[in-house]
């Protein structure tokens, strides 16, 4: 097959398939830093908040840190620095996504110690009333069975 393609050819079917591996890279590398969801207004744990009433919603929200398109501009630079060094570095790459983990860990973190002071905040009855909200949820979208 590729003995009957020309040079031309050829040269448009690699730059294609270096052109689709740079995207398949960006896709995994912004999933890495953007976490759960692809950033915006979602959450880690998105069901067990989306559950809250409004003001507490919005609370956890306002409580989150600002931010910082520069810094994750910068990591997204990093990573791709990292993927394109020659000779590959893995201990420098392993460090890099450590570091988004963590990142992401931390955040998870405060968001769950919002989630349990709101619902220590909430009566017996306000309780039971966000317990069937998150089995409606997670019934209606299917992630509970």
């Amino acid at each position: 097959m590729f003995r009957s393609m020309t040079p031309r050819r050829m040269r448009l079917v690699c730059l294609g398939s270096l052109a689709l591996n740079f995207a398949l890279i960006g896709l995994i590398a912004g999933a890495l830093i953007t976490g759960p969801g692809g950033g915006g207004d979602r959450w880690h744990g998105a069901p067990l908040i989306s559950a809250l009433p409004d003001d507490l919603r919005g609370g956890l929200r306002d409580g989150r840190p600002p931010r910082d398109p520069d810094a994750r501009r910068a990591r997204f630079g990093a990573l791709m620095d990292a993927l394109r060094a020659n000779p590959f570095d893995a201990t420098a790459l392993a460090a890099l996504l450590q570091e988004q983990r963590a990142k992401g860990t931390a955040r998870a973190e405060r968001v769950e110690a919002g989630l349990i002071a709101a619902l220590a905040q909430m009566s017996h009855a306000e309780r039971a009333a966000y317990a069937d909200r998150l089995a409606d949820n997670l019934h209606r979208h299917g992630k509970h069975r």
